[in-house]
């Protein structure tokens, strides 16, 4: 029976994918009054500013099921004949059962401010993009406060429903309500507020605490003022956190002071507070090691030693300290000099006994150098910047690190290569040639898998692309993904969110590297939809992975029941559906692979891993 369950599978996909793709996004009428109409779009879908969209049934209520620790969005769309203004949308407390509650939001939803992209993304880029583009206003930033709307247009609230980890399953009830201001010019019957039902399903699991995805969003700092990085902190540490990322840099940076000989000496109180705080409370699964900045006194941890020949000039710290001006990272030969490897030595000793000390051994990584298959280096030198220079100063480099700091853990962003077997223990893929349609080989030498794929999170794409990231990872067994850039030119997110590639005769794409906008008023940030959908990637993730401990947690004697069988075909066939490999065009020569367009299929997918999940209760074993 098995034989004959994938291709079913498959087919069964393969004819959902073309009409979830060319239909129209499809809403439910919540409610009518007078010149405007309230609709529900769940799973949301991406609308355009004066998009119309294909009207299914009215519904009495809002109807959605969540794990326990899962974030799930609806959209309100307000869509009048009128200009309406002072709009705002609430949610209440969900009560469910013996009167447990889903409490409810602080601040009113998030309404979704527009993008007007003039051009589509890959505009002058020879390669198709893995996902439909197009032109027009484009839903992204989620803007607080009151909201207006002109007639003809959308005003979307974005509503999610964030259910707690402790409560108990079942159907929890309460309301959406959307109210505007009664202009004088309304008729006296005109009904200012409206409340509609609002009813989730809690199943009776929970994702993880601790996410199996090594996620990792990195920011620049130079981007954001002094005034902003100290306002921000802690919340930009949360943020990141809940959508299950690790903010790198983690800020503040360790504190280096030089004495006599010199010696280093490290004052890691600040930065051991706020790695405290995302390990063990907000339970990320690792943090990276501050080891370099440009801004004295901030250092990232995610790119590092520069490419040979460049490296033999490069200084550690690098920002002078009073009485040394930073010393020599590496020699000619691609060595470490004694300077480097005493100072930085020390650093990586008293940051490892740190660690001992809270029990984060493997949670710390260490980056080495990025892209060293790559050429980074332009005019002189060139011709020395190879693979094979690079590989040299990384192993020399990690020598260091395992002698000085064994509970710290290496990082790279490269293929696994035989040159470097043994030395990295967490790979980020740059390609994702290596898995052609399949999975990713295991590395020889060892080491976790985890990759970079840029092209899923553009303005002009379709909701689910960013979503399909965590898809990507299930299939080709990569442990989750860098975001190499949130906020990368912060200054001009709102004038034109757009990256202009040289090498692509100005190929355009939208929001490459910017994932959120400066507020207008104010030291905060604006997340983006494409923010949001990827936290959804990671929980669908998770439900999969959820799945597989409960099946890998069945007693031998099970292990060939037809249940179980089917549930382990799902598995391994489910991603095929939404997540296609090769839509890192950067590096990559092949085609872009088709991948869905629609919230559709993954949201299916995600009930049908629920069903399966529950199909297999732990409290049964």
């Amino acid at each position: 029976m098995l034989s004959s369950a994938r291709p079913f599978f498959a087919a069964l996909l393969l004819s959902l994918c073309p009409a979830l793709q060319a239909a129209p996004v499809p809403a439910s009428l919540l409610a009518e009054g007078w010149k405007h109409r309230i609709w529900l779009v769940y799973p949301p879908e991406k609308i355009k500013s004066d998009e119309t969209f294909s009207e299914g049934p009215r519904v009495e209520a809002v109807k959605l099921s969540a794990a326990k620790g899962e974030v799930e969005p609806f959209l309100v769309v307000l869509r009048p004949e009128v200009p309406m203004r002072d709009v705002e949308v609430r949610l209440s407390a969900l009560t469910g059962p013996e009167g447990s509650v889903i409490p409810a939001p602080k601040l009113p939803a998030r309404h979704l401010g527009y993008i007007y992209v003039d051009e589509p993304s890959g505009t002058r880029i020879a390669q198709k993009m893995p996902f439909d583009t197009g032109t027009g206003l484009f839903p992204d930033p989620l803007l607080k406060g009151l909201a207006s709307v002109r007639p003809a247009h959308n005003l979307q609230f974005w509503v999610p429903v964030e259910v707690p980890h402790n409560v108990p399953a079942g159907v929890y009830k309460g309301e959406v309500t959307l109210s505007c201001r009664k202009e004088g010019w309304m008729p006296p019957t005109f009904v200012s507020q409206v409340h509609v039902p609002v009813e989730v399903t809690v199943r009776n699991f929970a994702l993880p605490q601790v996410s199996p995805l090594l996620n990792t969003s990195f920011y620049s700092t130079t981007q954001l003022s002094k005034e902003q990085l100290a306002a921000l902190g802690r919340p930009l540490g949360q943020e990141f956190a809940s959508h299950k990322q690790t903010p790198e840099p983690l800020l503040p940076s360790p504190e280096l002071r030089i004495g006599p000989g010199p010696e280093l000496t490290v004052d890691l109180s600040a930065w051991e507070k706020e790695a405290a705080y995302v390990l063990d409370e907000m339970h990320l699964p690792q943090v990276f090691l501050p080891v370099w900045g440009a801004r004295s006194g901030n250092m990232q941890g995610l790119y590092f030693l520069w490419h040979y020949p460049s490296v033999t000039q490069q200084r550690w710290p690098a920002y002078p300290l009073p009485g040394l001006p930073g010393v020599f990272v590496c020699n000619k030969e691609g060595e470490l000099t004694d300077e480097f490897k005493h100072l930085f030595g020390a650093y990586l000793r008293q940051v490892n006994a740190l660690v001992e000390r809270h029990g984060w051994t493997g949670r710390v990584l260490v980056s080495t150098m990025d892209e060293p298959y790559t050429g980074h280096i332009s005019g002189e030198g060139r011709e020395q910047d190879k693979p094979e220079n690079n590989y040299r100063v990384i192993r020399s480099f990690v020598r260091l690190v395992r002698e000085a700091g064994p509970a710290l853990r290496t990082f790279c962003t490269a293929n696994p290569v035989p040159e470097l077997d043994g030395q990295i223990d967490q790979w980020c893929l740059r390609n994702l040639e290596a898995a052609a349609s399949g999975r990713f080989p295991e590395p020889k030498g060892g080491g976790v898998l985890t990759l970079c794929d840029n092209y899923r999170t553009f303005i002009d794409y379709p909701m689910v692309a960013p979503r399909t990231l965590g898809w990507l990872c299930w299939k080709t067994g990569a442990r989750g993904w860098l975001t190499f850039e949130t906020m990368g030119d912060l200054s001009r997110a709102w004038q034109e969110p757009t990256l202009v590639y040289p090498q692509f005769k100005g190929g355009t794409v939208w929001g490459m590297g910017q994932l959120f906008y400066p507020e207008i008023l104010g030291t905060g940030l604006v997340p983006s939809l494409r923010w949001e959908m990827m936290r959804k990637g990671a929980e669908d993730y998770e439900y999969l992975w959820v799945l597989k401990q409960r099946l890998d947690a069945l007693p031998a004697a099970e292990q060939n029941e037809l249940p179980v069988m089917q549930a382990r075909t799902f598995l391994e066939h489910a991603a095929e559906g939404v997540a296609g490999v090769g839509s890192e065009i950067e590096t990559s020569n092949g085609p872009a692979r088709p991948n869905a367009q629609s919230q559709q299929i993954p949201q299916r997918l995600r009930e049908e891993a629920a069903a399966w999940i529950e199909r297999f209760p732990t409290s049964a074993r």
